[in-house]
Order: C-alpha cells, then sequence, then structure tokens
C-alpha cells in the first residue's frame, strides 16, 4: 500500500446488478464519505487503482457506493473483500483537539515530565472514549483519551504528553 492512502472501509459485497457495491465503513460518520469524490482500491497485482464516487448513499451500519467504470454486478467480483483507500489530504478537516487514529498510532507516550512509557500500538473505542494501548518496557498499558489523562498531543513531533492517574502505570514503567 502507498505510504499516503489510508482505509476507510472494505467492500463486502454488490448491491443490486448496477455495479453498486456495499462497504463496510471503519468510521463513525456514515455521511463522511460522501466527501470523498476519489478512493482506490488495489486490483489484483496490489497497485492502488482510482475510482470516482459518483454516489454514497448511508445504509447502517454500512454504506452504498456507485463507481464510475463499475456498471454491472459481474464488474464488482475483482473488488469484493478490499479495502477502500483514500489520501490523507482527503481526510476532511477536525475541531480542535480531534485527531484521526492513523495519526495517533505509533506516538510516543510521554509523562509532562519527559519520561517515556511506551508507543500508542492500538486504539479501540469503548463507548464513552477511546483507549489508547501502549507497549511499554514491562507490556501494555491501557490509557483512557479523556483530558485527564492525556495533557496533549503534538503531531508535528509524534508525541503524546500524559497525566499520571492512580492504577494506570508504575514507576518501573517509566524510562
Amino acid at each position: 500500500m502507498e505510504k499516503n492512502l489510508f482505509p476507510i472501509g472494505r467492500v463486502t459485497k454488490a448491491h443490486g446488478v448496477k455495479g453498486k457495491v456495499k462497504v463496510d465503513y471503519f468510521g463513525e460518520d456514515l455521511h463522511c464519505p460522501s466527501f470523498y469524490r476519489e478512493i482506490f482500491i488495489e486490483d489484483e497485482k496490489g497497485n492502488p487503482e482510482s475510482y470516482e464516487v459518483l454516489e454514497a448513499v448511508p445504509q447502517p451500519p454500512r454504506l452504498i457506493l456507485q463507481l464510475k467504470g463499475i456498471e454491472k454486478v459481474e464488474e464488482t467480483k475483482p473488488l469484493i473483500g478490499k479495502e477502500i483507500l483514500v489520501e490523507k489530504d482527503a481526510f476532511l478537516k477536525l475541531g480542535e483537539g480531534e485527531y484521526y487514529w492513523i495519526d495517533i498510532l505509533g506516538m510516543k507516550v510521554e509523562t509532562r515530565e519527559g519520561k517515556g512509557i511506551g508507543k500508542v500500538k492500538e486504539i479501540f473505542p469503548t463507548g464513552a472514549n477511546d483507549v489508547y494501548v501502549v507497549e511499554g518496557k514491562r507490556g501494555e498499558i491501557l490509557l483512557p483519551a479523556t483530558e485527564e489523562v492525556i495533557q496533549s498531543i503534538d503531531l508535528e513531533r509524534g508525541v503524546m504528553k500524559v497525566i499520571r492517574k492512580e492504577g494506570l502505570w508504575e514507576d518501573e514503567d517509566e524510562v
């Protein structure tokens, strides 16, 4: 996969006979994909192929896409099971204090005093807030993505500063 392309969903099956496809969308807001005019799907050789999005219709919990050049159900078969990719520049601009998961994954985590704890290796939603799984020197540390714990995120430096709360990690976890 090219470095500037990121997955936003996966084609699951054809929808009808006119070339539309059903997509499991990885985001929360099913209306967001309507902003993407160009998507990429890897061909059989693994090269990203560009498709123009003609229509994106939310059908919770999925999305129905009509792609230019895909007009028959038979033409959808090579797309089934493939991830839908978009260029990072096409992502919607987020508000202050909002971040895409791809920006957080791999980020270095430090205490506000500058001691290292590890790197974010996984993120999972819980309903109330996301939880960052940090791979530290003694194993995994689970950090709730709340203002009480996350002091700052510096995307340019790739560093997340955190505030220690009782029970989240021990002195031995800090480097």
